[in-house]
């Protein structure tokens, strides 16, 4: 092979193109020996196909990245592509397309679709090769399937069968995504779902030039990864609307970068003097300085940042920028910046992808709809985002937002050991200098004495809704906070409080937890109205200074909001004898949220076992008060349920400070 290039160079101009166009018979594919055998099964099958029948409301959707080696076939004399990256997915495709049962969907289509059986082959894989000439070749399935040979294909074949040809099930699939097919035959959903498999399913195609030297490029995948991510290319696409523009690229790559990383404050992800004019400078009248958001606009932040900062984030084009950037990142991440003091590491409560549709739902301000579901982050942002000044103009909303997150939203430390996921901070970061030492960046409270009440309330709805998709209530909280800043320059925090209070009474509401029904459910209560009687039970203990009335003394100054997500009944279902406890076993008055690993060692004992062996450390605020009236009335029964019942209902229904 040649000589070692550039990754850009070798990379080739990433490109990306329909199912249809990748099988047009232009290229003809093959999986090299060194690669492994095809190993879908039937989870990667209907993994995909779930993802494609969920988005068939969609202009397009992309399912990854092939990566392709140009090679000369040595008994043909005919140009031949290897296939270095993604020969599982192009392998599934195929047999697909292929399939004896799906052909005669294909013909079905506006555009007919039919496939050479010879456009793939395995190097040195003959039965390999025999089962895709068998699927391409045979009449019916049940030729095929008698005649496969290969494990592999055979059990990719009988999934993509069952999954494609039987349109109950796939209206079935339609309806679980809350959808409905806009055709009356469920005959006909093969032909939309392949029919929108081929025109409107995209992968980014790159292919290697014939000179790359595939050990260097192995190098390198293996210290990057696989494939591109959906954020990447999601980068790549608001980089090509940017286009040639150097100063451009390079501020959006700076900021993208920073903002990439989410074990740390983005002020971190800076140099002193770029830092210094984005976040504050020292001795100012605003602040200590690093602590603050100062430009008001794109154009101003470009004037911020330092050239050779823009200079060293930049990098590649398009889609080769990215393989490189990965491994220079803002410049400073490679290497790290010195000054960081005590920043601190931490966990977050949300990944990029999805951070990226909460900034991206902010920015368009409802003129396109955003759901917070990063299955679809690709398609949204091409919708949304097509000029190179919203490219530029989002990566200034990126970057505030980025910034109010890092410094008033929580975030779990990252510690190890036992309690590490209930270890909830809000940190903001400030420049401090030490008399002997050069300046650092230090963490403090975010609000002050108003922090631990701000956290409470963030905590109660993360461990809530602790799925890193529609984040609902995090995006309520981000559209605060960026509007408070845009308005202000500053967050307050009795405001914020009075902000989230008016969330979670809403959010009750909204519940109609009013009605004994709603809550008078065993498992079935929502675990939302137990986390926010925990709240308001250690907002009147802890800020109020006051027990509820009808309910015992307790010292909740040590309560902290954990992934409970199992509900608990203090008397266990099995163990209510009368028939005076059966009617009241599944009321308000004797539930709790509890870990599933508690719950379920617990489950079967009775109330005065499990407050004598546990005692009431670590667990919710509601159990702690059960555990109090069972010691101070020595028994649990249906009086104690239904009296806890009602004081527990007072205590959540009384509206907190708006």
């Amino acid at each position: 092979m040649g000589a070692r290039t550039g990754t850009a160079a070798m990379t080739g101009r990433p490109r990306f193109v329909t199912i249809r166009e990748l099988f047009d018979g232009s290229r003809r594919f093959r999986v090299p020996i060194y690669q492994r055998a095809y190993a879908w099964g039937r989870l990667e099958i209907e993994t995909l196909v779930r993802d494609i029948v969920s988005v068939l409301d969609r202009p397009n959707y992309y399912i990854g990245s092939l990566v392709l080696h140009e090679v000369r076939d040595i008994e043909s004399d005919q140009p031949l592509f290897d296939v270095i990256d993604g020969q599982q997915r192009l392998t599934t495709l195929f047999v697909a397309l292929t399939h004896p049962e799906l052909r005669p969907a294909l013909t079905k289509l506006p555009a007919p679709f039919e496939i050479s059986d010879r456009l793939l082959s395995f190097e040195q894989r003959k039965r390999s090769n025999l089962d895709l000439a068998v699927l391409a070749r045979s009449d019916t399935r049940s030729a095929a399937m008698k005649a496969l040979q290969d494990d592999g294909i055979k059990a990719g074949a009988e999934a993509l069968g069952n999954l494609l040809s039987d349109g109950t099930r796939l209206v079935r699939m339609l309806a679980d995504q809350g959808a409905a097919p806009s055709y009356d035959a469920e005959s006909d959903m093969a032909s939309n779902v392949l029919g929108y498999l081929l025109d409107r399913v995209r992968l980014v195609l790159t292919e290697l030039p014939p000179e790359t030297d595939l050990n260097h490029y192995f190098e390198v995948m293996n210290t990057r990864g696989e494939q591109l991510e959906k954020h990447e290319i999601v980068k790549a696409h608001l980089l090509g609307l940017i286009g040639e523009d150097s100063e451009g690229r390079a501020l959006f790559s700076t900021v993208w970068d920073a903002c990439s990383d989410f074990t740390r404050h983005v002020q971190a992800r800076f140099e002193p003097n770029p830092r210094s004019a984005i976040f504050g400078h020292p001795g100012t009248s605003s602040g200590s300085g690093w602590d603050r958001f100062e430009p008001t606009d794109v154009e101003d932040l470009a004037s911020r940042v330092q050239p050779a900062q823009q200079a060293l984030a930049a990098g590649g084009r398009f889609l080769d920028s990215v393989l490189e950037e990965r491994e220079q990142q803002v410049g400073v991440n490679s290497r790290g910046v010195q000054d960081d003091g005590d920043a601190g590491r931490y966990g977050a409560i949300i990944d990029f992808p999805n951070f990226l549709l909460h900034v991206l739902r902010m920015h368009v301000d409802g003129q396109v709809e955003i759901p917070l579901d990063d299955k679809k982050l690709v398609a949204l942002f091409e919708r949304a985002i097509t000029t190179a000044d919203s490219a530029l103009a989002f990566a200034f909303r990126l970057l505030r937002a980025k910034f109010l997150f890092d410094n008033f939203v929580i975030k779990p430390l990252d510690e190890p050991g036992p309690g590490a996921d209930s270890n909830w901070v809000i940190h903001r970061l400030r420049r401090i200098q030490p008399e002997t030492r050069s300046a650092k960046l230090s963490a403090s409270n975010a609000f002050g004495e108003a922090t631990q009440q701000v956290l409470m309330l963030q905590a109660m709805y993360q461990v809530t809704h602790q799925r890193r998709v529609y984040k609902e209530f995090l995006y309520r909280i981000l559209e605060y906070l960026d509007r408070s800043w845009a308005k202000k320059n500053h967050v307050d925090g009795a405001d914020f409080i009075l902000r989230l209070h008016r969330m979670a009474e809403d959010d009750l509401e909204e519940l109609g937890a009013r009605e004994g029904s709603t809550l008078d459910v065993g498992t079935g209560v929502p675990h939302f109205a137990l986390n926010l009687l925990d709240y308001k039970l250690w907002w009147s203990s802890v800020i109020l200074d006051e027990t509820p009335e009808g309910l015992p003394s307790v010292n909740a100054a040590g309560f902290r909001f954990a992934y409970r997500t199992s509900i608990e009944h203090f008397l266990p279902v099995n163990l209510a004898e009368s028939a005076e406890q059966r009617a009241s076993v599944n009321d308000f008055g004797n539930l709790c949220l509890m870990t599933r690993t508690e719950n379920s060692i617990r489950s079967d004992h009775t109330p005065d076992w499990k407050v004598a062996k546990y005692g009431t450390s670590d667990q919710s605020l509601k159990f702690h008060y059960m555990a109090e009236l069972q010691k101070q009335d020595g028994k649990w029964g249906a009086t104690q349920i239904n009296e806890q019942g009602r004081a527990m209902r007072t205590v959540l229904f009384k509206p907190l400070p708006l």
